[in-house]
């Protein structure tokens, strides 16, 4: 007979253990921290939330359960966006974060989650109006970025016009165009997204026969244009970020040809192939920014990271790389990011070309800019040695005030009259005074000239090829004693073009006068010649590009060579321009892919 006294009680303590461990589970999932997360389900922008909601679902399916989600709908207004943060507040007890999407929504809670001590995070919100420090970062770049990049594009339009949506943000893209083009902007409308009857908003702007017709929508891009098409409206179509949605590819034949901004994010990164994996069709920027947002929480918790304190400090002043690319966030929580310029077109949303050349002359002039103020704060150093002579602590102090000023040096020296390096800031760098640089050509020209030079890319005695900007120094009776000069970096020319350039479809680099390549994002090319080298002896294009370049101060022109990675031959096409100082020009190039063309 069985002992049922010893059956039951081996059930009994099977049953207390998978209590007990349900319980466990239990606990440990309400020791979670919650995230909230408020998006506007129920609006004219409910496939950008779902679009959100996908992305953040499938970054926490990668990265764990750091914390728990709770969505929330907040509408088409700011006060059901604040209803659907107060329910946030009551409901969770372990709330350790809330989302909010869109301007109206982000500026509404940014203050009320300062007041309860809840770290806030905002995404699709271009305008955000910040009043309380330390408490909200922003992943979506401020439209001033935006407004600036738009801007220059409007500048050769004698007559705009501007369709905004009734908010803060549509406002102030209005203020601005009408302050930034006083006499272009010849119409200014505002309509409700929720109430798409435009026909009056419409009919003016035609009377005032504009040239562009500037966009500033969120889901109501394709309805704006067939209508404004319908009416007769022939004006260039401008638009922002939110144009990229496929309804408005689906309208092609009213949209074709509309030009927007966008941000240049990281195409290649494994979330856009898994998103179009799962829900069969490409993540556009909000589910991007939502990814993000919810990878780089997941890690800030996991580090520790529970007040809200320490999670603006893990994020503002820091800079991080995923979706987006290269995510930079300010110390008042902004994020900064590159934006490009996008086109309708009937195959698809394409990169617009007619932007490359406004890039490469930005960044010229980026570079000019950074030489000039050099080269007046040399200029400065200089006089002032010629009173207190090369060396001592008076010259000393003057080299360390020099090395402060320039952002991209890495020494300041003095060169006595016999080419001999006498005084160097900062004192880190003192095993190079004494080093005879006589030989060097830009002080072999000074001596000769009298005259400020900016030398070509050379090897420098501190071991790497850099770029000398140096100015003479004369005594108090007019005597030359020697030069003062600021090195620049090894990675000057990079760490400027290569922020231009992230997650943006060309290449930028530096060719010096005699066909050595002094900058390149493939490191292997630096320093190598184009004339001479073997690894172009395959790609006469590129040799024949680079004859011409080196004679001819600015130009365009097509090659063959490999593709950015090594890896295969690719047709490019190029427009390089000049930079530089005091008679020594470097030419400035930018190269992006071209139609097929043959050696």
């Amino acid at each position: 007979m069985k002992n049922w006294g010893l059956v039951c009680f081996v059930a009994i303590v099977q049953l207390m253990i998978g209590v007990g461990s349900l319980c466990a589970q239990t606990a440990e999932a309400q020791d979670k921290p919650v995230v909230g997360v408020i998006l506007p389900f129920s609006s004219a922008f409910e496939d950008i939330a779902v679009e959100q909601q996908r992305a953040v679902e499938l970054a926490l399916a990668e990265s764990g359960s750091a914390f728990e989600i709770v969505f929330k709908d907040g509408g088409a207004d700011v006060d059901t966006a604040v209803q659907a943060f107060q329910d946030l507040v009551r409901s969770q007890e372990n709330l350790a974060a809330v989302v909010s999407c869109s301007s109206w929504a982000s500026s509404a809670i940014h203050p009320l989650a300062a007041e309860k001590d809840i770290f806030h995070v905002a995404i699709g919100s271009a305008a955000l109006k910040r009043t309380e420090p330390g408490h909200t970062i922003r992943l979506t770049v401020g439209v001033q970025q935006e407004q600036e990049q738009l801007a220059a594009y409007l500048t050769d339009f004698e007559r705009i016009a501007v369709l905004a949506m009734d908010n803060n943000l549509g406002s102030s893209w209005i203020r601005m165009l009408e302050d930034r083009f006083p006499k272009q902007v010849v119409a200014a409308q505002e309509y409700n997204p929720q109430q798409m009857d435009i026909a009056a908003q419409l009919a003016t702007i035609k009377a005032r026969d504009s040239e562009a017709l500037v966009l500033i929508s969120a889901g109501e891009a394709a309805t704006i244009a067939k209508q404004a098409r319908q009416a007769g409206i022939k004006a260039q179509l401008v638009g922002t970020r939110p144009i990229q949605r496929a309804e408005v590819l689906a309208a092609s034949a009213f949209t074709n040809g509309l030009v927007y901004t966008y941000p240049s994010y990281n195409q290649d990164h494994p979330f856009m192939s898994a998103f179009t994996d799962r829900y069969g069709l490409e993540p556009g920027f909000f589910g991007v920014e939502a990814y993000d947002l919810c990878t780089t929480l997941s890690r800030a918790l996991e580090q520790g990271r529970q007040t809200p304190k320490a999670l603006f400090e893990w994020y503002a002043g820091n800079t991080f790389t995923g979706a987006l690319g290269k995510v930079t966030f300010a110390n008042d929580g902004d994020a900064s990011y590159p934006y490009i310029f996008k086109k309708v077109t009937e195959s698809g949303f394409r990169v617009a070309e007619f932007q490359f050349p406004m890039l490469l002359t930005q960044t010229a002039q980026e570079l000019n800019a950074i030489f000039k103020d050099m080269d007046r704060s040399v200029a400065a150093a200089a006089e002032q040695l010629s009173t207190t002579g090369l060396r001592g602590d008076r010259a000393s102090a003057i080299l360390e005030t020099l090395f402060n000023e320039n952002q991209y040096a890495y020494n300041c020296v003095t060169v006595d009259a016999t080419g001999t390096i006498v005084n160097v800031a900062p004192k880190q760098y003192s095993s190079v005074i004494g080093e005879d640089i006589s030989g060097q050509e830009q002080i072999i020209r000074l001596h000769e000239t009298h005259q400020p030079v900016l030398s070509q890319a050379i090897k420098m005695v501190e071991g790497f090829v850099g770029i000398d900007l140096e100015h003479p120094v004369f005594d108090q009776d007019g005597g030359f004693i020697g030069s003062v000069s600021v090195l620049t970096q090894p990675d000057f020319f990079g760490s400027i073009i290569s922020r231009k350039v992230h997650n943006f479809p060309v290449e930028i680099f530096v060719l010096q006068r005699d066909g050595t390549t002094i900058y390149d994002v493939n490191a292997e090319e630096i320093g190598k010649n184009a004339f001479a080298d073997p690894i172009y002896d395959a790609f006469p294009s590129l040799k024949r590009i680079a004859r011409k370049m080196v004679s001819q101060a600015e130009g365009e022109g097509t090659y063959r060579f490999q593709d950015r990675h090594m890896e295969h031959a690719v047709a490019k096409q190029l427009l390089w321009t000049s930079i530089g100082l005091h008679g020594t020009n470097y030419r400035l190039a930018l190269t992006y892919g071209a139609g097929e063309i043959e050696d």
